[in-house]
């Protein structure tokens, strides 16, 4: 539940640019193209903090580098409560990256040693209800802040909020020691190693990445831009955009969940990780891709079409639990951090290229409702190739088998070190 709360506030932190965007934009006389290249620096160090992290995660604490992530997050929001500026803006977005692209697969791998792994799919999908609960209560209660007092005060809020979970946490934080199945295959999984390089060239491990990577596209694109959306082209005032922003990520929950659940349970009835897993990830990221055009070209309700866009940005999201259960079943536990670091950080990559083209195709279109929908449109297309990709490519079983034939197990001097590990 503390690792679903820090999800809540990571998530709060990267939706209020989008939630308070026009006030913003209006007092620092920024552009849609401007805006869209802050919304995206915000992902310049995120990735390579990400990886950074991962890898000290293999020998550090999980607790110590949780709080460490919180500390960055409260530091980076605390100087737009008092002033701002565009360079200020760069520089808070920047920091914030950094401290919050390790947040998730830490978050993941701290929760991962406290679980198997035919039971890690509903705690992942707790842990990232956290990330729905984070924007649901961001659009009400961040706006409520804006409307009441000022933006500045809702940057105040989030740091605050930064600082209570940090004390939180080091009164209740602790770590898990659960292996991959039980005490001897944990063991045995501590001290097997793959060469990096197998298990980045490994075809499910790219496949399985495109897809968190799409997703992270379409997701960027919603948290940073639907609030505008909703305003500008749906027309909403700010206090109904803030509600509608709220009904737009309510859909996660019972998606997430349910997929989530189904995914726990086929693989309970011994259907294998390719279809419980990965097709099932497939599914719902083909079906998102084809809502998400539906909701542009075939209907003009616009209710309806708020309602199919936030679906299929929705259904994606599921990627968000199953890609790094998938990372995490097919690497040694060893290098388990190192890999959904990684995974985590290509991932997010995504976050940097789709704010700032939204904001360069809403500038250049004759009008801003065309920018938008030629916006999704491109999200929309792009999750439907990478769901197809994945369903010709992603078979964790056979990864597994492939890195058992190519690991060596790390033992004490005078162990073989050409020594293989069975599957």
């Amino acid at each position: 539940m503390m690792l679903a709360l820090f999800m809540v506030i990571n998530f709060m932190d990267k939706a209020i640019l989008g939630i308070v965007a026009k006030p913003l934009m209006a007092e620092l006389h920024i552009s849609p193209s401007e805006f869209g290249m802050i919304a995206s620096s915000f992902f310049l160090l995120f990735s390579i903090s990400a990886i950074g992290f991962g890898f000290v995660a293999n020998r550090v604490s999980s607790k110590v580098l949780l709080l460490v992530c919180a500390g960055i997050w409260g530091i980076s929001q605390f100087p737009l409560a008092f002033t701002a500026s565009v360079p200020l803006l760069y520089f808070s977005r920047i920091l914030l990256g950094a401290g919050e692209g390790p947040a998730y697969p830490l978050a993941l791998h701290a929760c991962y040693k406290w679980f198997r792994n035919d039971r890690r799919n509903l705690p992942s999908a707790i842990i990232f209800q956290g990330v729905t609960v984070g924007l649901l209560i961001s659009g009400p209660l961040l706006t409520y802040v804006l409307v009441r007092w000022s933006w500045h005060a809702a940057f105040m809020t989030l740091g605050i909020a930064s600082l209570v979970w940090m004390v939180l946490w080091m009164l209740l934080g602790a770590e898990g020691h659960v292996g991959s199945e039980d005490k001897v295959v944990g063991a045995q999984q501590a001290s097997v190693h793959v060469s990096y390089g197998t298990l980045l060239t490994d075809r499910t491990f790219l496949a399985n990445m495109l897809l968190y990577w799409t997703t992270y596209w379409i997701f960027s694109v919603m948290f940073t831009w639907v609030p505008s959306y909703l305003g500008t082209v749906m027309h909403y005032d700010a206090t109904a955009t803030g509600w509608m922003f709220m009904l737009f990520t309510a859909f996660n929950i019972p998606i997430v969940l349910g997929g989530s659940w189904l995914s726990e349970r086929m693989l309970k009835r011994g259907v294998a990780s390719v279809r419980a897993r990965a097709w099932l990830t497939c599914a719902f990221a083909l079906a998102g891709g084809v809502l998400i055009c539906v909701s542009v070209y075939g209907v003009q309700q616009p209710l309806l079409k708020v309602i199919l866009l936030a679906v299929g940005c929705n259904l994606p999201q599921i990627t968000f639990v199953l890609s790094s259960t998938i990372v995490a079943e097919i690497v040694p536990d060893s290098q388990r951090s190192g890999m959904m670091s990684i995974n985590s950080a290509l991932a997010t990559t995504g976050g940097l290229v789709a704010p700032a083209l939204m904001g360069k195709l809403i500038q250049g279109a004759s009008t801003p409702g065309i920018g938008y929908d030629n916006g999704f449109v491109l999200a929309g297309v792009l999750s439907v190739i990478a769901s197809v990709i994945g369903f010709c490519v992603i078979n964790p079983e056979a990864s597994k088998r492939r890195f058992a034939a190519r690991s060596v197990r790390r033992g004490p001097v005078g162990a073989d070190p050409r020594a293989v590990l069975a599957d």
